[in-house]
């Protein structure tokens, strides 16, 4: 009988030891949960300088009766209650998602025809995909990159672009505003005359590649000779940094020549003069890389190969000094000063495509709302080009180029120093370089992620009508 009362006993402690922390630590600690979600919330709106509507709101949900209050304590425990009769453990309540930015109208001063088409179609729509991207410019860079790492774009754990599977929810716009010209790809396609491939190359980003690859499609008489970059007689060296070109010079050559591509690699993007000159006879084309695997290349190839210098120069340190001389010798149109600065500077792709008419790009100096414009002008840019390959993904890119008429889609890959090297940011800096450069390159890890998943839908997706 001992036996037995003592058993009682524990047993009825037990159970009051059970409600009481039930409700004396869990029911507080789900308020606190959902205290700090409301804040995590209220802190992202003020980030982005946008009051949550109140219709994207989840409805509320029926507020829970009151509990009751705690029974007076009592020197014997309360007899144990059967299974049937224990109250259920309180509902875990889900934070809701924070609340996303409405879309921008464009500012007065964009560049006609290029920019104006970010805003233009979508004013009154609910936010896109590339609207959650543009936010993550006004956020911490270090939670802009927690975003990222969780894959919202699924293209982190692709191992085979032909076999992705096109999601109901696109990133890009089913807008022609907005998208490839149709008629410059089947003016491309047909050899018409005037018809041409602009390349945008990115230094360190398989551009010396991509022409080899072009001209064995297009043929050696219809490729400027060196690295398909086109000459100039003004300008000295082989280079004519065709990104500088007025439209009336670029047609001019493109009559005259027959060329049927021509690559700018040291100026920025000059989207005004193709959108404006050249809309239906240019196929705009481009391959993007990670950016810090870019960065630690840039370092390999013009800090060590390409460096006279008896004592080459640190990777981290190199890069520091670079960015600092971009940003202090912006690149005009006008001017002819040290392009090497810009190919080691943060956030390059970024600038490349958004800079040309905006000379605040050259440096945001911190404004958060200049670097979200900045983000949202270079995106806009890109979704206009026919052909966006991210490096490591080329070997799958072949029927994109196989819509423009090329036959010869086998993988190329040269160089024009040394051996084929592999550069991998995440072996070649120390781990908190490697974070640190991450942060300083948040914008071109959006635009990293943003080109992934724009390579997939070009491939895997069917037009929307």
């Amino acid at each position: 009988m001992g036996s037995d009362d003592g058993a009682k006993g524990r047993d009825g402690r037990s159970w009051w030891s059970a409600v009481a922390f039930l409700f004396f630590f869990v029911g507080p600690m789900l308020g606190l949960e959902q205290y700090l979600a409301a804040q995590r919330r209220l802190r992202v709106a003020r980030a982005l300088a946008v009051a949550p509507a109140a219709d994207a709101r989840p409805p509320a949900a029926p507020a829970a009766p009151p509990p009751p209050p705690p029974a007076a304590r009592s020197p014997l425990p309360p007899p144990p209650l059967s299974p049937a009769a224990r109250p259920p453990p309180p509902p875990r309540t889900p934070a809701a998602p924070p609340p996303l930015p409405r879309a921008r109208a464009p500012p007065a001063d964009e560049p006609e025809g290029v920019a104006d088409a970010v805003a233009a179609d979508s004013l009154a729509a609910p936010p896109s995909l590339v609207d959650e991207l543009v936010a993550l410019a006004a956020l911490p860079p270090r939670e802009a990159l927690a975003y990222l790492d969780a894959d919202p774009l699924d293209v982190e754990r692709v191992s085979n672009a032909t076999a992705w599977t096109c999601p109901d929810r696109r990133l890009l716009s089913s807008s022609p505003r907005r998208n490839p010209s149709r008629a410059a790809a089947a003016n491309l396609k047909a050899a018409k005359p005037g018809a041409f491939v602009w390349f945008d190359h990115l230094s360190k980003a398989g551009g010396t590649s991509f022409c080899e690859f072009a001209r064995r499609n297009l043929g050696i008489k219809r490729t400027p000779s060196y690295y398909c970059m086109p000459p100039d007689p003004k300008v000295p060296g082989p280079d004519g940094r065709v990104g500088r070109w007025p439209g009336p010079q670029l047609k001019g050559y493109i009559e005259r020549t027959k060329h049927a591509v021509v690559a700018n690699e040291w100026d920025a993007f000059p989207a005004p003069v193709l959108e404006r000159d050249f809309r239906d006879a240019a196929v705009l084309m481009t391959i993007i890389r990670d950016p810090l695997d870019r960065l630690v290349s840039t370092h390999k190839f013009w800090g060590i190969l390409n460096n006279p210098a008896k004592v080459k120069p640190e990777l981290v340190p190199w890069l520091k000094r670079k960015n600092a001389a971009a940003r202090a010798r912006p690149m005009r149109r006008d001017t002819t000063n040290d392009f090497l600065s810009q190919v080691g500077r943060d956030n390059f792709a970024t600038w490349k495509f958004a800079s040309y008419a905006e000379p605040r790009f050259d440096d945001c100096k911190g404004d958060k709302a200049c670097a979200r414009d900045a983000l949202a002008t270079a995106l806009a840019v890109l979704e206009k080009f026919h052909v966006v390959v991210p490096t490591t993904w080329q070997a799958w890119a072949g029927p994109l180029y196989a819509g423009f008429g090329w036959t010869r889609l086998e993988e190329v890959h040269v160089v024009n120093i040394g051996k084929v090297q592999s550069s991998s940011s995440k072996k070649d800096l120390a781990p908190s370089d490697y974070a640190a450069l991450r942060e300083a390159n948040v914008l071109d890890e959006v635009l990293w992620h943003w080109a992934r998943r724009a390579f997939l839908e070009r491939l895997r997706c069917p037009p929307e009508l």
